[in-house]
């Protein structure tokens, strides 16, 4: 599967990612070309390769007569629609805009259709979002991930006066998505910025695992404490499915609970579902022998997990963790063994059989059916499976 990863310790804007797909190998004639589709009139991109604390990377600037005018969302995907952008370029543009004017809405408290852009309305930020579309297109891109963003603080003056940072349309696109203030001050992501990338990326981490092929340095505007550059990485990763999921990971530690209580409390976690539990013998402080539970679990699911924690254990406080997970693509193959049914699940890495285990219940099912030994009834099943298999 071809990635891109983008890292947002300089934070990110319409331009930023721009730059860095032209760095990264989308040819600046191909961007505009794109720019022609849209029909603007004497509008185009250049680029030229700046340096900013050492680091090289490429600066573009759209070019476009001067207008006074505020499109509303229906003029800007009137604008799209009308270009011959392929279904997909055309999709993931709109989405992004209509991100933009949800969260202009609710900060303004009307309806999405009643939203007069500014800024980002503007013709440079027309072509910043349907141009960076259409270089993930070119490039291949099916996934996107990006690291927590650095948003910066202080105040910005914009066509509402001055805000705090960040303003508040970027601070709704924001919600949910991990981010920094950092230790300097300023506008780290736009608008524009926060609605491609919270539009677009399927998930927030620091860098997934990634064979590396292109990397591109887009340029903002200011000479900042650490070089002004958005990197975006661009590569493989492997046939996984459910790369990049996000998952909580719970955990806590107790030392003063009645070890009979655990067996329940793993009934009620395994009936939200949780992804997973177990507990693993610890030594605390003061010497005392406890046990640290750990919980996997999805993030829309976290809250209910911590509150049978906090019923079922003694722990005043859990620790909370997001992370990524990586699996590998599952089937399910049943084989007959000793006349009765078992599934053996699967697993695939690029098509190819790399893990293959008999059902625990249907064995133990098959085992007591049987008579034979669990442990039996376990090596009879993989026989046969991989008898099958080779026969296949």
């Amino acid at each position: 599967m071809r990635i891109c990863f983008v890292q947002g310790n300089a934070g990110a804007s319409g331009d930023m990612l721009l730059g860095a797909l032209v760095d990264a190998g989308v040819p600046l004639q191909e961007m505009n070309k794109c720019v022609q589709e849209l029909n603007l009139p004497d509008t185009r991109i250049r680029g030229e390769r700046v340096v900013k604390k050492g680091i090289s990377g490429m600066k573009v600037r759209v070019e476009y007569p001067k207008e006074d005018q505020h499109r509303h969302l229906h003029d800007i995907e009137e604008i799209i629609n009308r270009s011959s952008l392929s279904v997909r370029v055309k999709k993931d543009a709109i989405e992004v805009f209509r991100s933009l004017a949800k969260a202009e809405a609710k900060v303004h408290n009307c309806s999405v259709n009643e939203i007069h852009f500014h800024e980002v309305g503007a013709i440079d930020a027309i072509v910043d979002i349907v141009g960076t579309c259409y270089g993930l297109e070119y490039l291949g891109i099916e996934e996107i991930f990006c690291s927590p963003l650095r948003v910066g603080y202080g105040e910005v003056t914009c066509a509402h006066g001055v805000l705090p940072i960040p303003a508040p349309a970027t601070a709704e696109l924001l919600k949910g998505v991990p981010c920094y203030a950092g230790e300097y001050r300023g506008e780290w992501v736009t608008p524009t910025g926060a609605a491609l990338l919270t539009t677009l990326c399927k998930g927030w981490s620091e860098m997934p695992i990634i064979s590396m092929e292109t990397i591109g340095y887009g340029a903002g505007s200011a000479d900042r404490e650490v070089p002004n550059l958005l990197r975006l990485v661009v590569g493989t990763t492997s046939d996984l499915i459910d790369y990049g999921k996000e998952i909580e990971v719970l955990e806590t530690t107790v030392d003063d609970m009645n070890p009979e209580l655990f067996p329940y409390l793993g009934e009620r976690l395994l009936e939200i579902p949780v992804l997973d539990y177990y507990l693993t013998s610890v030594m605390m402080k003061k010497g005392r022998i406890g046990n640290k539970l750990t919980v996997l679990v999805e993030p829309e699911k976290a809250k209910k997990a911590m509150e049978v924690i906090f019923q079922e254990t003694s722990t005043l406080g859990v620790r909370r963790l997001k992370v990524n997970r990586a699996c590998l693509e599952r089937e399910v193959c049943p084989v007959e063994v000793y006349g009765e049914k078992i599934r053996v699940k699967v697993g695939l890495y690029s098509g190819k059989m790399v893990q293959a285990a008999p059902e625990y219940e249907d064995c133990k099912l098959a085992a007591k059916a049987t008579g034979k030994p669990l442990k039996e009834i376990y090596d009879e099943t993989i026989k046969i499976y991989r008898e099958k298999e080779t026969n296949n």
